[in-house]
């Protein structure tokens, strides 16, 4: 059975002891959002530094749950490097188009990158390939997977 969310203030009132009993009980139970909104407090952050304020934040965070600005910088930016390919600046892109699509709608597609790359300065490596699929192929309707049986 979930335990009633006593208001902050009443929380506050408690022994120390209480006040960790009381908390473990309702993070078994409710989410730190609901327990940020129950207490009417603006975010999360806000119920982190109640914890901290009440040297409560060691024992009632689990160590994986701890966030730390500086290994968050570093997971962010690994993850930036391993996106990126060797040797590409960060303001470089690489653009790739792999589909089957009537002419009109191609068209379209080459009239936005033409007017994307007209007002950029640099040299591109630019590779394009144009196949007319047989009619039997090419119909309105949706491609499919792969019929049953098949």
């Amino acid at each position: 059975m979930k335990p009633q969310i006593l208001p902050l203030e009443e929380l506050e009132r408690l022994s120390e002891e209480e006040r960790l009993s009381a908390l473990q009980q309702y993070r078994a139970f409710y989410t730190i959002k609901e327990l940020t909104r129950e207490w009417g407090l603006s975010n999360p952050i806000q119920y982190y530094m109640w914890l901290k304020k009440h040297k409560l934040y060691d024992k009632i965070v689990r160590r994986a749950d701890k966030f730390e600005p500086s290994k968050e910088w570093r997971r962010l930016k690994e993850a930036e490097r391993r996106e990126r390919p060797a040797g590409v600046p960060a303001d470089q892109f690489r653009y790739g188009l792999d589909t089957e699509s009537s002419g009109v709608e191609l068209s379209h597609v080459f009239r936005k990158l033409a007017d994307f790359l007209y007002n950029e300065n640099g040299r591109f490596r630019c590779r394009i390939e144009l196949r007319v699929l047989p009619q039997a192929q090419f119909a309105d309707e949706p491609l499919r997977e792969e019929e049953a049986g098949a």
